[in-house]
């Protein structure tokens, strides 16, 4: 894993324990990658804003 990446992960793991909301990560803690890298998978799409 890049280092950057790990940082990045890390700091977004803090600062969601911290009270940030998870749609304010940068990076997918479900896919350990960047956000923007998975942000069309399924499990990401919320088929409740699309009713």
């Amino acid at each position: 894993m890049d280092q950057n990446l790990a940082a990045a992960l890390a700091a977004d793991d803090a600062a969601e324990d911290a009270g940030m909301h998870p749609d304010d990560r940068r990076t997918c803690w479900t896919h350990q990658c960047w956000a923007e890298d998975c942000i069309d998978r399924p499990m990401h799409t919320n088929l409740s804003v699309f009713s």
